[in-house]
């Protein structure tokens, strides 16, 4: 009896350490066991997060990514909210007042939204992370001019988010019942204005007409760049604005003259011109809109509609074919002692693919979340795959999604473009964007501003841009 109680106990012994030998074998390969690193906790802010109370795709996304890293615990920064201007209600705090009230107290979250990488940078808020993105394969695998934008001279302080791109969005419904060709990715402007002539119908009196075009207010921002391909947005190549050049002259021209085009641009007729020939002045609601200027973060909305709908982006020219994108930042605290950590969460909120896999899934299965409006900043077909399983019909912006030649809107990177393009003073009375405005709208001569306008923008930029490489300790 001795003798079996003893073969026994060696049996049960035996498989004790033979099962503790596999935990200890299958923890060691995943980033899921907890025993393997010190848990930690991290802060994040964003301006996307709702209220604690909804159902919010960002906020369901830190949970998951704490289910994914268990020792790390993500804690959220709620935005406060002060006065507004009446005293009568409450609105969001400016979002760097209250990033610069965190950081007063050491206390600045350790990932965060940014609208400006010159205010993070000339506040000491942001720090470098070029090594440790640039050690990241799947960072290295977006498009270089979106993951280097924020680069400052070798020095990288701001990881993007995510990119949304402007363009017309197609009623290809009317196009299929005037049997008619839509637009596609492929067509120059011209081809396009000729497709839009093909089914626009404005001149009618009783509500029954089709609306053209929606939305050329901002070509002096994006058509210059169809032009001449070393040019971006608003003519900025880079370093300097060209807004006393050919291609900008030509863009204010054809402006100009398409505005006085009421055949088939809709902002070309007046309210009570609109009204009369399609019976609202929100003729896309009503299917009699053939092209929609708006950018990609309402694509969502697009889910809603009972006739077919695509996007094309912007139409180029047969000099060039470059599509506008708004680019969202975020970034890691100066002030962090998680950096690993950080970058980890940053990158799952945004470029990571295991992070984007996750939000297809919840946008997908949890109610009450919105179509995802998100396109995948890697161009990985995984990934593109699973956006455009929710947006199947939408084939021509599968190629926006893939063309990798795109101008990025300057605002949150550029440091003097708000300035260059709004604020700075043109003289006494009016700022540089007035006078956009009143050259656009032809209360100004553009001939007679051009040079002063150019140089006044562009001292603006060269003033922050110094300022921020000073900042840095990077030449100039």
């Amino acid at each position: 009896m001795k003798k079996i109680i003893s073969f026994l106990l060696l049996v049960l012994f035996s498989a004790a350490i033979i099962s503790c030998n596999k935990t200890t074998t299958v923890s060691t390969t995943t980033k899921t066991d907890i025993g393997t690193h010190t848990p930690v906790t991290i802060t994040y802010a964003a301006w996307n997060l709702g209220t604690e109370e909804s159902v919010n795709l960002e906020r369901l996304m830190i949970e998951a990514f704490m289910v994914e890293y268990p020792w790390i615990t993500v804690q959220i920064v709620e935005r406060p909210k002060v006065p507004d201007a009446t005293g009568t209600s409450e609105v969001d705090q400016n979002w760097n007042e209250f990033l610069g009230a965190r950081a007063a107290q050491g206390t600045l979250p350790d990932v965060y939204f940014t609208d400006s990488t010159e205010t993070t940078i000339m506040n000491n808020w942001t720090r470098d992370v070029y090594q440790i993105a640039h050690n990241d394969p799947e960072f290295m695998n977006i498009s270089e001019d979106i993951r280097e934008a924020a680069n400052y001279g070798g020095k990288l302080m701001a990881l993007p988010y995510a990119v949304y791109y402007f363009g017309y969005y197609i009623n290809k419904t009317i196009f299929e019942n005037a049997n008619a060709d839509a637009p596609v990715f492929e067509d120059t402007f011209t081809e396009f204005l000729a497709k839009i002539g093909d089914v626009a119908n404005q001149n009618v009196t009783n509500g029954t007409g089709t609306a053209g075009i929606v939305g050329i207010d901002r070509m002096l921002e994006w058509y210059p760049s169809q032009l001449n391909a070393d040019l971006g947005w608003y003519t900025y190549d880079g370093t300097i604005l060209h807004l006393n050049g050919s291609e900008f002259e030509t863009t204010l021209q054809l402006y100009q003259s398409l505005m006085q085009n009421k055949t088939i641009i809709y902002d070309a007729l007046t309210p009570e011109e609109q009204l009369a020939a399609f019976g609202t002045t929100n003729a896309w609601e009503s299917s009699q809109l053939a092209a929609y200027w708006e950018y990609t973060p309402i694509i969502g909305s697009m889910l809603n509609y009972d006739f077919e709908i695509d996007f094309i982006g912007t139409p180029g020219t047969d000099a060039a074919h470059q599509i506008p994108i708004v680019l969202d930042l975020m970034c890691i605290s100066s002030q962090t002692q998680h950096e690993s950590e950080a970058y980890e969460l940053a990158k799952w909120m945004s470029f990571g693919k295991d992070g984007y896999l996750k939000r297809i899934e919840l946008s997908t299965t949890v109610e009450g979340i919105t179509a995802l409006n998100m396109t995948p900043l890697q161009p990985d077909t995984e990934l593109l795959d699973a956006f455009f399983g929710i947006y199947s019909s939408f084939t021509e912006l599968r190629k926006v999604v893939s063309y990798n030649n795109y101008i990025l809107e300057p605002n949150k990177y550029v440091p003097g473009y708000i300035k260059a393009r709004w604020n700075e003073d043109y003289d006494a009375e009016t700022t540089v964007g007035q006078l956009f405005d009143q050259v656009r709208g032809g209360l100004v001569n553009y001939a007679d501003v051009k040079t002063a306008w150019n140089d006044i923008s562009n001292n603006a930029l060269t003033v922050a841009r110094t300022a921020v490489l000073n900042k840095l300790g990077v030449n100039n």
